[in-house]
């Protein structure tokens, strides 16, 4: 005697369910270590020295490139006005050079929350040149002086620096672009060098978003030329 047709029924009805919510709960597991793991690596291109005119010549005199980053916040953390909008994954300095190229990274939801945040009418659009993005370097005005060094001093100086180029990337949930700042020194009278991001050039307002990359004060962490960098600052 086998099972009633419809108990039988109702068993092939379970077991396809249960395929089901295995097959669901695999997915979303997927998806969290592909986000975690995966999707914060940086394409290709940004991940490479830009070589210019700038750097080979530079190259050129010295022979090679001294080049370094610092440990700096990676991600601007503002609560209630921009936690988490824009994050700088990497930025390398050319001491050699007076540049700094850095890589700037948003997620499509900063997209949204910045149109929310301005009440502006036009979703803004990913991959586009939407936001200002300059380097400022604050120097101290007075060297041989070392105890007006803090922030708000009359002594402190503060110079913004254009990109004078931009590489523009994108992947299924962020925006990246690659900029290089020229005339970026670190002698020894600058304090420190920050990342601003604004929606239009009035300085006067608050930025979206500021990140440092440099001070004074930080250890400088060497960054090896790649051979095919070396190849293209040859060539």
């Amino acid at each position: 005697m086998g099972a009633p047709r419809k108990s039988f029924k109702l068993w092939v009805l379970g077991g396809v369910l249960r395929a089901l919510c295995g097959l669901l709960i695999f997915a979303m597991i997927a998806l969290l270590l592909w986000r975690v793991y995966f999707s914060g690596i940086l394409p290709r291109d940004m991940k490479r020295l830009t070589v210019n005119d700038t750097l080979k010549a530079a190259y050129a005199e010295a022979g090679d490139l001294a080049v370094f980053t610092q440990k700096q916040a990676t991600i601007t953390k503002v609560d209630g006005y921009n936690y988490g909008y824009f994050g700088v994954p990497r930025f390398v300095f050319i001491p050699a050079a007076a540049e700094v190229q850095v890589v700037l990274r948003y997620n499509n939801s900063t997209l949204k929350k910045v149109q929310q945040d301005l009440g502006l009418e036009e979703p803004l659009k990913r991959g586009e040149q939407i936001f200002d993005v300059t380097a400022v370097i604050v120097r101290d005005l007075t060297p041989d002086d070392t105890t007006d060094n803090e922030d708000g001093n009359e002594n402190i100086g503060q110079t913004r620096v254009a990109p004078t180029a931009v590489k523009v990337d994108t992947t299924a949930l962020y925006t990246y672009f690659l900029y290089t700042f020229d005339g970026v020194d670190t002698g020894e009278d600058v304090l420190a060098v920050y990342l601003d991001v604004y929606y239009g050039t009035d300085y006067s307002e608050r930025a979206l978003g500021t990140l440092r990359l440099y001070h004074y004060q930080t250890e400088r962490q060497p960054v090896r030329l790649t051979a095919k960098e070396r190849r293209a600052l040859a060539g």
